[in-house]
């Protein structure tokens, strides 16, 4: 594979991070640019780090002036919780950035741009399976700006050529997940378990989502940014790992680790919000037109994350 430039924006986050560290592994150029300085743990080599606010777009435009990526993963986003203390800031960093990325890309002679979008564009209430073209009508704060987001990247693929691919997650499991993301629970979950900490979950154990691993997501974001345009027939595809319960969540840990302590006391409003999204999100496009394929299911992304978690261990101490 030939050699790119690429751009992460948010790249300290949960998901970026990871890709990053994946990219560097295969030789490409990786400009990470994030609001925070990474911890010293988090340097990667072959990473270039850029400490600026996403919003500061006169330091955008010179970097992509400068640098000229081939690709921009845009990764930087405020989370729901965060979006909904904050609605003003939410929107400047998750809607008016976006447009100043797209409009800088044009500018620049910056053809594709990969965002990440989200389940929570679709709202509540949906339905157990859930087709890629159901209407989005989100009810929060986080997923209008999504959709702002992925409309504009519509806007800008059919009437200026910009290569937009997005890809629309479920529930991520991950070592890294925040803390201000609704759907961080089952993540907390696991690192707690593998700290012997007791966790109580905030849905009831019957409530579950669509899932997937994070290994799983970082995979399909290289997918879909290396995948022939000529093949992509939508400029947003959904993907679905596999659908636990909380229950089976908890066994799952249980398995890895024997002590675990759990119980469950749900939070009305995070409960009642989850149990409205679906079991399943079809992903039938993303597999027929770019070859997505989950390898991760529960069994095998518990075992991986705690092997991961372990690793993890010195760090965190």
């Amino acid at each position: 594979m030939e050699s790119k430039t690429i751009l992460i924006t948010g790249g300290n986050g949960n998901l970026a991070r990871i890709l990053a560290g994946e990219l560097s592994k295969e030789d490409h150029r990786i400009l990470s640019l994030d609001l925070h300085q990474p911890r010293q743990s988090d340097f990667i080599k072959g990473v270039e780090h850029f400490t600026r606010d996403i919003r500061d777009n006169d330091f955008l435009n010179t970097l992509l002036k400068d640098r000229k990526p081939d690709i921009i993963f845009h990764m930087a986003s405020l989370l729901s919780g965060s979006s909904e203390l904050n609605r003003r800031r939410a929107w400047e960093i998750n809607a008016t950035a976006c447009f100043n990325l797209f409009e800088g890309a044009l500018e620049n002679g910056i053809d594709r741009i990969i965002f990440p979008g989200t389940a929570a564009s679709y709202g509540n209430n949906l339905p157990s399976s859930l087709p890629q073209d159901h209407p989005q009508w989100p009810e929060n704060i986080y997923g209008v700006t999504k959709v702002a987001c992925e409309r504009l990247g519509f806007y800008y693929s059919k009437e200026h050529g910009l290569d937009f691919r997005c890809i629309r997650l479920p529930m991520v499991i991950s070592p890294f997940a925040p803390k201000s993301a609704v759907t961080a629970y089952a993540s907390h979950a696991f690192v707690n378990a593998s700290r012997s900490e007791p966790f109580t979950f905030p849905v009831s154990e019957h409530t579950g989502m669509s899932t997937i691993y994070v290994k799983d997501v970082v995979r399909a974001l290289k997918k879909i940014a290396f995948a022939r345009k000529e093949s992509l027939n939508h400029p947003g595809y959904n993907l679905h790992g596999f659908f636990p319960t909380a229950r089976e969540i908890a066994e799952a840990i249980r398995k890895e680790s024997s002590n675990f302590e759990y119980d469950f006391q749900p939070e009305p409003a995070v409960d009642e919000l989850l149990k409205s999204w679906p079991d399943r999100i079809i992903d039938d496009t993303a597999r027929d037109d770019w070859g997505w394929m989950p390898e991760y299911d529960l069994s095998d992304a518990t075992t991986d994350i705690f092997k991961w978690l372990q690793e993890l261990k010195p760090e965190a101490g």
